[in-house]
């Protein structure tokens, strides 16, 4: 999951850069295992996919544009007790004056212990 760390990063260039928030294509993601299609990447253990396309972006505003879903990771096996399908999403809210990360797991009790800095991810 390391690879959410990047994600936001070059999101948080991107945006305060060109005051929107970007596709993985757009600010310069690329995700662990092979691409499938502009939102998808797929490994043994991951498949990973993105909210808006690859090259779009959404303009940030005041009230918070929303990009639910702009990092999702499912998991393609059962790991540990953390059974297959489950999510770690990124939900990105991009304000004029920052970008926020709303982190969910869809099955924190046993899969938020396979990557317990996930929950601090973009946050100062």
């Amino acid at each position: 999951m390391v690879t959410a760390s990047s994600y936001v990063k070059l999101q948080d260039a991107y945006a305060s850069e060109s005051n929107q928030l970007g596709g993985w294509e757009l600010i310069g993601y690329t995700a662990p295992g092979s691409k499938t299609t502009s939102t998808k990447f797929a490994s043994a253990n991951f498949t990973y996919t993105s909210t808006p396309a690859g090259n779009a972006s959404v303009g940030l505003t005041t009230s918070g544009a929303p990009m639910d879903g702009g990092w999702i990771a499912t998991a393609n096996v059962a790991l540990n007790d953390c059974p297959a399908n489950a999510t770690w999403t990124l939900n990105v809210t991009g304000k004029t004056d920052g970008v926020t990360y709303a982190k969910v797991f869809s099955d924190a009790t046993n899969c938020e212990p396979l990557t317990p800095n996930f929950k601090n991810i973009g946050t100062n």
